[in-house]
């Protein structure tokens, strides 16, 4: 086989390769998938969009540690998408997930980004704020969760079977985050010192000076 054959043939394995990677990466838009998989599915679905759409060369060496820092900042996109009862999922959520990427994309480009972390992070921190009213009426259009229970305890009314489509997206995010912060706070007071006090009783007070009467 010649030099070129084997260089196309490379190509050609690289490419079905990472065709099936973002086919994996994609199972967390697929209903009847088992929450854990999606989870892990959206964190690798988000570091690949995050590695594809941003510029990297400031990170260097630690640019496999910034990317996933970005991701998990990334997530708090999402969770201000739950609290507000905006519950998109799939490639609607993927969809604004890629626009605010790109607005840090276009500024990099434009040469804006002196301090890539601040930056990175107000843009996605301003995002949901800054699109309120068409992420608003998106939802809306896409069923909001007190319209897909009334259509459920409709369709159990008349008979039909009730798909389970299981939690969407931004509700299995904020859960984790959640559960995250309520173990690492856990940790914390367990490995926090104790009250001096309940050691070693109180403070001893400086001796008081007896009193001259005159």
């Amino acid at each position: 086989m010649s030099l070129e054959h084997v260089l196309e043939a490379r190509e050609a394995t690289a490419r079905r390769d990472a065709g099936q990677r973002a086919k994996a990466a994609e199972a967390w838009m697929l209903n009847g998938t088992a929450p854990a998989d999606r989870l892990l599915a959206f964190d690798t679905w988000a570091r690949a969009r995050l590695e594809a759409t941003l510029d990297w060369a400031w990170a260097g060496e630690a640019r496999a540690r910034r990317i996933e820092q970005c991701r998990v900042e990334l997530e708090r996109l999402v969770v201000e998408l739950w609290r507000r009862g905006w519950q998109l999922d799939g490639r609607r959520l993927a969809r604004h997930i890629d626009a605010a990427l790109a607005d840090v994309a276009a500024a990099q480009a434009a040469g804006r980004v002196r301090d890539f972390w601040p930056f990175y992070s107000g843009v996605l921190r301003r995002y949901v704020g800054t699109n309120a009213e068409e992420i608003r009426a998106e939802a809306l259009t896409a069923g909001s969760h007190v319209q897909q229970a009334l259509g459920a305890i409709l369709r159990a009314a008349a008979g039909r079977p009730v798909p389970d489509s299981g939690p969407s997206m931004t509700e299995l995010v904020s859960q984790r985050r959640s559960e995250l912060a309520a173990r690492r706070r856990s940790e914390a007071a367990a490995v926090a010192p104790a009250d001096p006090q309940l050691l070693f009783g109180p403070a001893l007070s400086s001796p008081k000076r007896a009193s001259r009467t005159p």
